[in-house]
């Protein structure tokens, strides 16, 4: 979905990826060879990538130890703005939209998991519902009303709390009534 929509705009598919990689979740950085690997590219295409979004100041380097690691420069006028378009791209958004507006109080957080919290392209949305009380048969019937807005399949948890191990894989994206 992301290449349909942003595909016209940004026409380096590795441009793309790694915009999607670093603005789904600004705290995530990254090296040269780990993002080849984890994007699947050719690691002389992230180079060139690479340099031209640090060249642009969109995203900023250092060195941990001999690697130079990437991430977001969140000083960057247009850091917030890129990453709202991602997320509408993704499907987060209107995730966050319908569902949040609908739950109720019920509703504490609302985690992104699996690939996407990484910043990696996935035709499946996982998602973390955390709330207590909440009617199953609504969250199915909202769930299924979102898949076919943003046209990906949805996996859905439900659980009072976010367990430890899903707080350090999955991406908070809202959080008792505050976005993230």
């Amino acid at each position: 979905m992301t290449q349909d929509l942003l595909g016209p705009l940004i026409t380096s598919k590795t441009r793309l990826k790694l915009l999607l990689r670093f603005f789904v979740n600004q705290d995530l950085s990254g090296y040269l060879q780990g993002l080849s690997k984890e994007l699947n590219e050719n690691s002389n295409s992230i180079r060139v990538e690479l340099n031209r979004l640090e060249g642009a100041g969109i995203l900023k380097s250092s060195f941990k130890g001999r690697r130079k690691m990437y991430q977001v420069n969140t000083t960057h006028p247009l850091a917030t703005d890129i990453s709202k378009i991602i997320r509408k791209v993704t499907g987060i958004d209107a995730l966050v939209d319908r569902v949040v507006a609908r739950m109720g109080k019920e509703l504490q957080q609302v985690w992104i998991c699996g690939q996407l919290a990484k910043g990696i392209e996935s035709p499946t949305l996982e998602v973390l519902l955390v709330g207590k009380g909440l009617d199953m048969d609504y969250v199915a019937e909202l769930m299924s009303k979102v898949e076919s807005t943003i046209n990906k399949k949805i996996d859905y948890f439900i659980a009072p709390a976010a367990s430890e191990s899903q707080r350090e894989n999955c991406l908070l994206v809202w959080d008792g009534g505050v976005s993230r």
